[in-house]
């Protein structure tokens, strides 16, 4: 039985798959959480305890601080799947021996390095107008060249909506605050991507690709905390799927009609675009795209038919994870190995919907027992979590969305009675 060590922010969706397949399993993962299988060996960087602060998460984690807690399992390690945070480019040094035993995309900075990956491919697709920056001043020159367009800045390298600056030149102008924050901003980061603002509907696929060919199999509708009504706030926070128009219609201000002919050539350009960039990048696995459907008024009254605009390729397994499994009935680190070893899945049968909702917290918290059915990632009893950190993530699984959002709502109501906010 061959070993398979999987590593990344949170193994706890892939460890649970992996282990209905045959294998010796080991993780090593940033958190740790009272969901996580028990008959699992495992290792985490984050070590909770009663009236303790969890801290925050972008101080205390580092990929190499992942490799260097898994040492001693990657010797014996047949086998390696990387989930979010870590790639094979972090295998450097004394760990680079280990890349070979990764199954799936060994190299990805051609993809996670957004400007160049921009540069590579803006000629054969639709993108949003984006620049790279090393300082404020050559920010202020953008904007004013631009002074009617707005702009998102986001970290070159990274995912998840983080460390991300709605703008346009008024604003830049105006508040000293938002310049304080891009200098920030760039004293960790070095360099910020400037990219156009695309008002519209957040939109992703679900790809699997083996060396030679590349199969959508799923597109959904994706949340950020701005949908949701945290204005500004660009962070992922969840999905609805499949992309239909019951998922779609949620959570927009765009007038969306009632439409099956125009969702399904919807979900077709999805698939044309999201397989043609995923095999035009030469990825293998489970990848992700990221887009975005325009919201622009038309002659027709219906965004539905807008242009796609292509935003990121995730080259990794996304956050949509055990929605797809859920919602196609499949393991997904099984079909993930096979399309590395150049097989594809075929049949894809769609029989629910599932809709995920990571809740963070919106003031410092102790959390109480939040051991409660339809709740994942869930931190262990009167620890302590720092305002804006991750809470603990929603799975429903429905056959009515709005039925479910519903069910959703409730669960909230019971998470906020048992967390107790703590004064500074």
């Amino acid at each position: 039985m061959d070993n398979l060590v999987i590593l990344g922010i949170d193994t706890r969706p892939q460890v649970n798959s992996a282990l209905k397949l045959k294998y010796n399993l080991y993780s090593s993962a940033y958190y740790t959480t009272i969901d996580f299988p028990k008959n699992v060996l495992e290792k985490h960087i984050l070590n909770e305890e009663a009236d303790t602060s969890c801290g925050l998460f972008e101080e205390n984690y580092s990929a190499k601080k992942l490799l260097i807690n898994v040492r001693d399992y990657l010797d014996s390690a047949d086998n390696i799947i990387l989930t979010s945070g870590i790639s094979g480019d972090d295998f450097t040094g004394e760990f680079k021996k280990y890349k070979s035993k990764i199954i799936g995309n060994k190299s990805t900075e051609h993809v996670s390095d957004k400007y160049r990956f921009y540069n590579k491919i803006s000629n054969k697709f639709l993108c949003p107008m984006t620049f790279l920056i090393s300082d404020v001043d050559e920010l202020g020159e953008i904007l004013k060249e631009y002074d009617e367009v707005s702009f998102i800045l986001k970290p070159n390298k990274g995912s998840g909506g983080y460390d991300t600056i709605h703008l346009n030149y008024d604003a830049y102008i105006k508040d000293n605050q938002i310049k304080n924050s891009i200098e920030n901003i760039l004293l960790s980061q070095d360099e910020i991507l400037v990219q156009e603002f695309i008002s519209g509907v957040n939109i992703s696929s679900s790809v699997l690709a083996s060396s030679t060919d590349a199969k959508t199999i799923m597109n959904t509708r994706l949340l950020t905390l701005d949908d949701i009504g945290f204005k500004g706030d660009y962070r992922y926070c969840g999905n609805i799927m499949p992309l239909d128009i019951k998922s779609i219609q949620q959570f927009t201000r765009f007038n969306i009609p009632h439409d099956e002919i125009g969702i399904k050539n919807l979900n077709e350009d999805m698939n044309m675009l999201s397989e043609e960039i995923i095999k035009e990048s030469k990825l293998i696995g489970s990848n992700g795209v990221d887009l975005i459907l325009s919201g622009e008024e038309n002659n027709e009254g219906n965004i539905l038919n807008n242009d796609i605009y292509l935003i990121e390729v995730n080259p990794r397994f996304q956050g949509t994870y055990e929605c797809v499994e859920k919602v196609l009935s499949i393991n997904l680190l099984e079909e993930h190995i096979k399309a590395c070893n150049g097989e594809l899945i075929e049949e894809l049968n769609p029989n629910t919907h599932a809709i995920k909702e990571i809740l963070y917290a919106q003031s410092k918290i102790k959390q109480g027992n939040l051991n409660i059915d339809g709740l994942y990632d869930i931190s262990h009893e009167n620890t302590i979590i720092e305002k804006d950190q991750p809470l603990v993530t929603i799975i429903k699984e429905c056959g009515n969305v709005k039925k479910g959002l519903k069910e959703i709502k409730s669960l909230k109501d019971k998470i906020n009675s048992n967390i107790y906010p703590i004064d500074n």
